[in-house]
Formats: structure tokens, sequence, C-alpha cells
């Protein structure tokens, strides 16, 4: 028990060292709004792309992209959205919030946090299941975002073209689709693509962290902390165990049930903020529902981890 216990605290820990790293130096002065601003982009819009590039293009498609599994991730996720929307209903009295409430529960920092967790995890800079949820899950948040956001604070009807010119112009599904002719005709790369791609890629996890923790904000939980405690509780407990529970269920392998239970185990993504503020809804509690989140993960993600260990898919 104590050794699956020292094995969770330090595959989460060092995750957390770095956000709060990112947020010591930010009260400091060191990274400045405008900094942060500027690295969050570089890591946004190159980074990461160059990644999951690499990633993609050195991936077993046949594994990766197993019919069984792309089907139980897709129906995860629309599982996890209704959810979700029942729970922003349901649990947040205040009707202005409630947009907010159920953008926070769903939608998770998986390419930040997730991936990160599971090459700690696996010991490993590439994790072949991460491929489905990066080609799947996140451009089916930038829909069901659109959707909750457009339906709740009535900004008018759905541009299912605008939505889908949005989701192609992604960096990080471009960075997808042009690896995966590599991967399907196993095209070698050349060695210098190669190493230049993997000293980004090394790099890509720690600027991510150092910048999502300069991002917090703690004066944003200062009002409705018990409504942001109860987003943490769907998002952190909830969500995990469904995704969890549907992946053993539908006799996925063990990397894929781990790599779905980190999915539903992440945090409020960011972007829940950037949406929910631009679209019409409460910002200031999307911002707070990101900072708590990520602080409560803190202890939730770690008993996510014991738990999966423990059980013995880890």
């Amino acid at each position: 028990m104590l050794q699956n216990l020292l094995f969770s605290v330090n595959m989460s820990l060092p995750l957390f060292l770095l956000l709060g790293l990112g947020y010591v130096l930010t009260r400091k002065g060191m990274f400045s709004d405008d900094y942060v601003a500027r690295t969050t982009n570089l890591v946004y819009y190159v980074m990461l792309p160059a990644k999951l590039f690499l990633d993609i293009s050195a991936t077993d498609l046949t594994t990766a992209f197993e019919p069984k599994y792309v089907g139980v991730t897709v129906a995860g996720v629309i599982l996890q959205f209704l959810l979700a929307w029942a729970c922003g209903d349901l649990l947040c009295r205040e009707k202005s919030k409630q947009s907010a409430f159920a953008h926070a529960c769903f939608r998770g920092n998986f390419a930040y946090l997730g991936m990160a967790l599971l090459q700690n995890i696996y010991n490993s800079d590439v994790v072949p299941t991460t491929a489905v949820i990066l080609a799947v899950v996140l451009p089916l948040y930038n829909i069901q975002g659109v959707i909750l956001m457009t339906t709740k604070e009535g900004e008018g009807g759905v541009h299912v073209g605008k939505i889908l010119l949005g989701i192609l112009k992604n960096p990080m599904v471009l960075a997808i689709l042009a690896g995966l002719p590599f991967a399907y005709f196993q095209v070698q790369l050349p060695y210098v693509v190669t190493k230049s791609l993997s000293y980004l890629q090394v790099a890509t996890s720690t600027m991510a962290l150092l910048v999502v923790g300069a991002s917090i904000k703690l004066d944003a939980i200062r009002e409705d902390l018990g409504l942001l405690l109860r987003v943490a509780g769907v998002k952190l407990v909830v969500m995990p165990a469904i995704w969890g529970v549907l992946a053993v269920l539908a006799g996925l392998t063990t990397e894929q049930t781990v790599t779905l239970t980190i999915v539903g185990a992440m945090p409020a993504a960011v972007n829940v903020y950037i949406i929910t503020d631009k679209m019409g809804g409460d910002g200031r509690t999307a911002c707070g529902a990101v900072v708590v989140t990520h602080l409560v993960s803190l202890f939730t993600m770690t008993g996510v981890v014991f738990l999966l260990r423990t059980v013995g898919l880890i």
C-alpha cells in the first residue's frame, strides 16, 4: 500500500512543483503577463504541434486507432458532456453561472497536464493511446463548448461550418494530420528533422506546465468557493470514475483504460475561461473553476493514480 502511494506521489508531484514554480516566478515579477501570453502562443502554435507530429509519425496506427477504443472514447466524450450540462443545471442555482459551471465540468487540461502525467507513468515521451485523445477528444471539446455557450447564453445559432473550419485550423489537429501519412506508410523521418523536433518534444511539457502555473490567479476564488468546489467534485471525482468504469466494461486494454481515466481526471482547461468569457458567460466563475480544479487536482490526481496502481492497471 505504501509503495503504491509513493509511486502515485512521485508521478503527480513533479507536475505540480512546476506549476508552483510558474506561479512563484510570476508573483516575483520574472514572468510578466506579456511573457506568459507569448510563451503560451509558443507552446500552442510551435512546441506542442512539433511534439504531436513527431509522436504521430512514429505511432503504430493499428494500435493507436483501434476501432473499439475510438468508439468508447467518442461515447465517453458525449456522455461526459451531457452529464456536465445536467450538473450545471442542477448544482448551480444562478442561471448566469450555469454555462461556466458545465463548461468546467467536461473540458479538461489533457494537452498540457494529462500527457505529461502519462509520460511519467509509462516513463516514455511517446504514449500511443494519447493520439486518439488529441485527434478526437480535443476537437469534440471545441464543438461541445460552442454548442453549450451558444445555447446557454443565447448568442445565436450554431454555425457548423465555422466550428469545422476552426477545428481544421487548430495547430494540434494540423500536426496530427501531417504526421498520419508518415505513420501509415512507415516513412522514416530524416535524422536532422527527428533530432530537431526531439528538442522541442522534450521541452514541451516543461514549458506548458510553467505557463499554466503562471496563469493561476488566486483572487479568482475568493467568491463562490462552495460553487467552485462543487465543480471540482464533478470534474475530478465523478468524471474519472465514469471514464474508468466505461473503459473496464468495454474490455479495453490497461493502457487504454488508464489513458481514458486520466482524461476524466484532468482539471478544467484554461480554454474554459477563454471561451466562456468570449461567448458571454460568467468569466470570473470560469476562471475560478480553472484555478480551484488545478489546486484540488494535486490530491485527486494522486488518488486516481494510486487507485489505478492498486487495482493493477499501472
